[in-house]
């Protein structure tokens, strides 16, 4: 029977060291003492324990030879090693020092950065939400994750998991999307959906100043619902915006005089009749003061107004921004949707906040008009603008609407709108520091295409960036400085291809004959 079991004792070993193995490799990786370590651990344990039961006298032959006694003093050694290692790590954890060798700075965190980090009133555990499809960009987060722990100390610590792998904590956290952080301090939350330094460090400085932001979305014109579940409802970013800690609320200006004083935003996503005089004439008091709008106005064609009609918002924003919104439905023949010429899809973006995450993934605008600064980017004196989204350099502005509706394919005729088109503009008071957002397209935000592309985060982009609090960051943009290598004459293309391609593989093999030669010379 003994002799039977210790047949079973090489399989038990080589289990053992498999999972010993495998645990090592899973830490290696994640950095993480999870359930697949502790899984792995326990099978090699479990392993070489089951092996040393089913032939112990291996076990004690090999303690008294000669091997017991080599193996003893490379375990000294190595105990030594890993003593020694183990010191250095200390030392170094404990006077941790980095050094940020690009020429931009690419990896050093923004004063404002450190002071908001330095202002934490608790620690930050941050929790990443990433797949195996994912791998690149969670490598990304966590080397942005590792500078903001440096930094902070004890006061900031992060962890990674797959949703998939852990559905039961994804669900915990709400996560609807791969590649998101929760940021945790206490009972607060704020959820990240793109690792970058200003989403980081937005919500930071919420997390150190709680208290709800109050946007009020207008009703009343048939505009898009927040509480709608269906295909053109706001449900799926009204979800995005209370994650990041807003109080969404509807405000109907036909009964009220006056905008709240706790608006931090005023969003008109999609009326579908136009905003009366009085009603724009209240919007306009609240912009004056400070206050911050987002538009969203589809094409005439799309709404209940007459393509004739006049729009009084509309001619308020050109009149007292300087931003106008063209009477026309953009038509790309060459970057849309397969077979759908009214629905561009860009990746073209302006460099501002709004912007700086969506990372040149496209945004798709189904059936949109034209925005852009009044004469060619001029507006007016005292007004900043930036182009948010600019469409392909060979789409125009359809302006014959009633030729739309027919089957016969649309062309471009001299009262079109010429390119090139923006789909979205940002503008800002430089006087009384209001904000405005225009985007020529209210559908790219409804439950149907905001999880396409970009479309979620552009419009939760557009929300953060006009209700931010200037005074409590303000990040720069960092643009690598791009250098390239430019090859003056035929002469030096074809000296570094001898050199590289045949002078050092030849001398290579020289060396290697020379030493081939040395050695049978002695032999």
């Amino acid at each position: 029977m003994e002799s039977s079991l210790k047949r079973y004792a090489p399989i038990a070993l080589v289990v053992g060291l498999v999972g010993l193995v495998a645990a090592a490799g899973v830490w290696l990786l994640q950095r993480q003492f999870n359930v697949y370590v502790q899984a792995s651990l326990a099978v090699g344990l479990l392993g070489l324990a089951l092996a040393m039961l089913l032939n112990p006298g291996a076990v004690q032959h090999w303690l008294a030879g000669r091997q017991a006694r080599y193996g003893g003093n490379v375990l000294i050694m190595v105990v030594a090693l890993l003593g020694i290692l183990i010191l250095v790590n200390y030392v170094a954890v404990k006077n941790a020092k980095q050094w940020d060798l690009t020429e931009d700075k690419l990896n050093t965190l923004a004063p404002e950065t450190i002071e908001a980090i330095k202002q934490l009133p608790a620690p930050v555990k941050v929790i990443g939400f990433y797949t195996s499809r994912f791998v690149s960009a969670q490598t990304t987060a966590k080397n942005l994750l590792e500078q903001y722990r440096v930094q902070a100390g004890g006061n900031f610590t992060y962890e990674f998991h797959d949703p998939e792998g852990d559905p039961v904590l994804a669900r915990q956290y709400n996560i609807t999307r791969d590649g998101t952080l929760e940021l945790v301090m206490g009972d607060q939350k704020e959820e990240v959906s793109s690792a970058s330094e200003d989403q980081l460090t937005g919500a930071l400085v919420r997390l150190a100043h709680p208290g709800k932001r109050s946007v009020y979305f207008l009703t009343g014109h048939g505009e898009h619902a927040l509480e709608d579940t269906g295909k053109s409802g706001l449900s799926t970013v009204a979800d995005l915006l209370t994650k990041q800690n807003y109080d969404l609320k509807p405000l109907d200006l036909s009964v009220t005089t006056t905008v709240p004083s706790d608006a931090r935003a005023v969003v008109v996503a999609g009326p579908l009749a136009p905003m009366t005089q009085p009603e724009v004439d209240r919007l306009k008091t609240y912009l004056d003061a400070g206050g911050a709008l987002v538009v969203m106005l589809d094409p005439l064609i799309q709404t209940q107004t007459p393509i004739t009609a006049s729009e009084p918002l509309v001619d308020y924003l050109a009149a007292s921004w300087g931003v106008k919104l063209d009477n026309d439905v953009i038509v790309d023949l060459y970057n849309s949707v397969s077979g759908q010429p009214y629905f561009p899809t860009d990746s073209s973006y302006g460099s501002s906040p709004i912007t700086s995450r969506l990372q040149n993934i496209k945004t798709v605008f189904p059936v949109s008009r034209s925005a852009a600064p009044i004469n060619a980017g001029a507006g007016l004196t005292g007004t900043t603008y930036v182009s948010l989204v600019t469409v392909d350099p060979q789409a125009w502005g359809e302006t014959n609407l009633a030729s739309l509706s027919g089957n016969q394919a649309p062309s471009q005729d001299a009262a079109d709108i010429a390119p090139p088109l923006s789909v979205a503009v940002s503008a800002e008071n430089t006087t009384t520091k209001s904000r405005l957002v225009v985007i020529g397209d209210s559908d790219f935000a409804s439950n149907s295409f905001s999880n396409q592309g970009a479309n979620g985060n552009l419009f939760v982009g557009a929300v953060n960036w006009a209700t931010i609090e200037e005074s409590l960051i303000n990040l720069t943009p960092k643009t690598p400085t791009t250098r390239t290598l430019a090859l003056s004459n035929a002469l030096t293309v074809n000296l570094i291809f001898v050199v590289t391609v045949i002078v050092m593989p030849l001398l290579v093999l020289i060396m290697g004959g020379v030493v081939w030669f040395q050695r049978r010379r002695h032999a």
